[in-house]
């Protein structure tokens, strides 16, 4: 018996260290040891780490933590260097405080018992704060970084990028660790895509935070811990940007002013895209771009995904498929067509493949620790791998992506980024490059896609002839905005896709990447006719606008749905053509202040509970001035949250006032569509290609509000960069219902606008004097309906539309200021 005690005495013992030397593994970082003052802030030594707390701007400042010995500064996400040499703070040091201030943003520097910080703004109400408590605040549990937060009361988080759940992330845990999702729907799992910045929003302010580390993440906002918020990484550093502002556009104008805004896309970019994994031979793919223009459906660019390619290499066109590339490319030009064609970052071992060959020579491909290259399958074949963290890697792919400029495609589609090797794992053992930082795969695979539509963005700008490239990617991290548009990946011809693609593009938009959009129909399975039609309806308010299905799936083209379906693409992908001055506008605006072009309504309204319920998520502002709201297939009535102020309906004219719940018969080519009050909103006539020169005269139409308006008018040529030498046309327009006059302002910038006359349409307005009494419908969602129905029927439909009656202004254009006065 009391050998049996002991013995158990032994085990206990035994567990109780094991379990210490467990505990004793969550290492807080410990109490500031030592500090000194440097330009923007303070850095110095903790008990277990060193820290650095510095101001990049008025509203940002930085926090890292490392157990390095010193920091480091190489970035793939940032695009400036630290500017805090400009930026004046104060520093005081307080009882066991350090107050570092700028004119907006104060951070409160506990020295001890735990480095901790809490900022506040100039009022002193708290902003975001460190969690209080032994092994909370930053703390390391070997490789494993970790930041705890203190949830504020009611507190609500959004953005996140392209991860799935629901525009609140209260409650939710989220992972980023980029990931090959086929048929995605599990908010658990992760994207394609990390991009680890998200928007804090309690107590009348909102706050951005930016989490600067590449290795696989963890955001978990009171998942199950209702009184904290944790980011936890794999390794790295501890390294966060907070970001001050009242409005979440300024927290966006300040996070893209860290990692970039995107540049001024080719104007055919923003076009109707067609895409199919069987555009194959060549005849088919130029049948596809001539019964688009025998329908008289517009589009810009038919898309190629690889079987274009012999056997999926990439550079190497399957010749038996496409035996005259570059003359297809010439032939669809012709058409005011684009090509862009599919590659993937994989290199088939292929003793015939040139590319293997020298790619092995030249050593670009992703290694194993000793030496070897590694070698996986992207189906259907093993590959090697380009590292494209490496330089002279990115060099060799600029060289080898020529290939497509020189047979007429200048549509970059990067593809299979993640990579998607099986389960998108990579083994631990692989050396990445990394800028010569040399760098595990834990470290390196998350940005390895955007490295990737860089170098392919690169490729562009060398061998585009001076035209603006285009690139389109499926993995992505922060920054990727610089280089290229996101589609979000393999999603499903179901409704709650249809919903989730306008989710995930606002939840990127909220994460400062403006150019997005999903597979319209859906890529995976075969739909209906009714999913076609309302995902049409609301897929061309996408900033990327993509029709594109699985090579098994059913036919997705606009007239395989019958005519009806064919009738609504036709009207509202006219509209998209027909908005154009409006949209491209929209993307001017986006590369000036990173403001996205798809916004969610807690862009205007973050403290609105009503745009986070889970029956009004879904519903976006395109550009400031239309209210859209998609519809299911099974959906004929909806209810709509009208945002406050005054709203017009775009079908009907009529003047609703906002902050209330709306609701309406919709039948299946009817889109709830509203026109805030006081907007301009600029169109032209309806055209076939962006290529197209259109009608003369520009249409302006401005719908009467009780607030001022404005609207930044651009123009340029839409495919060089001339516009950057001053080659544009930019004007403010300006209504103003005090004043009672609207004002063109005088033209920036050499560019003839290719409209010689301005048409101003008046929504609302009282009798303006030199107007003419006019009726006019922005959209007629019957203009292509006639011939599908008996006369009489469609006479009592188009007798039961409204009649909208407005004013209508026509001036010749003029470099100089134009105004209207009532």
């Amino acid at each position: 018996m009391n050998g049996q005690y002991i013995k158990y005495a032994l085990i206990g013992a035994a567990c109780l260290i094991l379990a210490g030397t467990s505990y004793a593994q969550v290492n807080s970082v410990g109490k500031i040891v030592s500090y000194t003052k440097i330009p923007g802030g303070i850095t110095g030594r903790l008990a277990g780490a060193i820290f650095e707390v510095r101001a990049w701007s008025p509203n940002i400042i930085r926090v890292r933590v490392s157990r390095r010995k010193s920091f480091d500064d190489f970035s793939y996400a940032l695009i400036q260097p630290d500017p805090s040499t400009q930026v004046k703070v104060g520093i005081v040091e307080k009882d066991d405080r350090i107050l570092l201030s700028t004119t907006s943003l104060h951070a409160e520097i506990e020295k001890t018992p735990d480095f901790r910080v809490t900022f506040r703004n100039n009022a002193g109400a708290v902003i975001n704060e460190d969690m209080m408590g032994d092994a909370f605040g930053t703390s390391f549990i070997g490789n494993k970084v970790t930041i705890y937060k203190k949830l504020q009361d009611g507190e609500r988080f959004t953005g996140l990028g392209e991860s799935l759940g629901p525009l609140d992330r209260r409650g939710m845990g989220i992972t980023l660790s980029n990931t090959d999702n086929y048929k995605y729907g599990d908010p658990r799992l992760p994207m394609y895509s990390s991009i680890p910045f998200y928007i804090g929003i309690h107590h009348d302010q909102v706050y951005g935070l930016f989490f600067h580390n590449t290795y696989k993440s963890f955001f978990n906002f009171g998942l199950s811990t209702p009184d904290f918020s944790s980011i936890s990484a794999e390794g790295g550093d501890a390294d966060y940007f907070l970001l001050y502002d009242s409005t979440i556009g300024g927290i966006l104008k300040a996070y893209t002013s860290l990692t970039g805004r995107m540049p001024l896309p080719p104007l055919w970019s923003i076009g109707y895209h067609q895409s199919r994994c069987t555009y194959y031979p060549q005849d088919k793919a130029l049948w596809i771009a001539q019964t688009f223009r025998r329908k008289q459906i517009p589009i810009d660019c038919i898309v190629l995904d690889a079987d274009y390619l012999h056997e999926y290499e990439p550079f190497r066109i399957d010749k038996r498929r496409f035996p005259d590339m570059r003359g297809l490319a010439g032939q669809l030009q012709k058409m005011g067509i684009e090509l862009t064609a599919s590659v993937n970052p994989g290199i088939k071992l292929d003793t015939t493949y040139p590319a293997n060959a020298d790619g092995l020579k030249q050593d670009v491909f992703i290694k194993y620790t000793d030496g070897r290259p590694f070698v996986s399958e992207i189906a259907p074949s093993l590959n090697h791998f380009v590292d494209f963290t490496d330089p002279k890697a990115r060099a060799w792919w600029i060289d080898n992506m020529k290939f497509l400029p020189q047979n007429g495609i200048y549509g970059y589609w990067n593809d299979m980024n993640e990579p998607a090797v099986g389960g998108s794992y990579l083994p631990d053992n692989l050396v990445f490059d990394f800028d010569g930082r040399k760098a595990s795969a834990a470290e390196a695979k998350n940005v390895y896609g955007m490295e990737m539509a860089r170098s392919s963005y690169e490729s562009g700008l060398n061998y585009n002839d001076g035209r603006r490239p285009f690139v389109l990617t499926r993995s992505a991290f922060a920054g990727i905005q610089r280089y290229s548009a996101v589609w979000s990946g393999d999603n499903q011809a179901k409704d709650e896709y249809l919903l989730g693609g306008v989710l995930l593009n606002c939840q990127l938009g909220l994460s400062g990447v403006p150019f997005v959009g999903p597979d319209l129909g859906g890529y995976i399975g075969d739909g209906n006719k009714q999913l076609y039609k309302r995902w049409i309806e609301v897929g061309i308010f996408s900033p990327f606008v993509r029709n594109h299905r699985e090579f098994f799936g059913a036919a997705n083209e606009p007239w395989a749905y019958g005519e009806e379906g064919e009738a609504i693409s036709k009207t509202y992908i006219g509209f998209r053509y027909r908005l154009m001055p409006y949209i491209y506008s929209l993307f001017y605006e986006t590369a000036q202040t990173g403001m996205p072009v798809a916004r969610s309504l807690c862009i205007d309204d973050p403290f609105d509970p009503k745009v986070y319920d889970p029956a009004y998520q879904y519903e976006f502002l395109f550009g400031d001035a239309l209210l859209v709201t998609p519809m299911t297939s099974t959906e004929t009535y909806k209810r709509i949250w009208l945002p406050r102020g005054d709203w017009y309906d775009l079908w009907s004219d009529s003047l609703l006032t906002g902050n209330k719940e709306v609701g309406g018969e919709y039948p299946i080519y009817r889109l709830p569509l509203f026109v805030k009050a006081s907007s301009i909103l600029p169109m032209q006539s309806l055209i076939q290609s962006t290529k197209q020169r259109p009608g003369d005269t520009l249409q302006v139409h401005i719908f009467y509000g009780k607030e001022k308006g404005r609207f930044v008018y651009y123009e340029d040529d839409g495919a060089t960069f001339a516009y950057r030498q001053g080659h544009y046309c930019q004007r403010t327009i300006g209504f103003d219902p005090v004043e009672q006059r609207i004002v063109f302002g005088t033209q920036e910038g050499d560019y003839s606008s290719c409209f010689g006359h301005i048409e101003v349409i008046l929504h609302g307005f009282p009798p303006v004097t030199g107007s003419r009494p006019d009726t006019c419908r922005i959209l007629d969602e019957l203009g292509e309906m006639e011939d599908l129905y008996d006369p009489a029927t469609f006479r009592q439909l188009r007798a039961g539309l409204p009649v909208i009656r407005t004013q209508t202004i026509t001036l010749a254009n003029s470099k100089e200021q134009l105004i209207i006065k009532w």
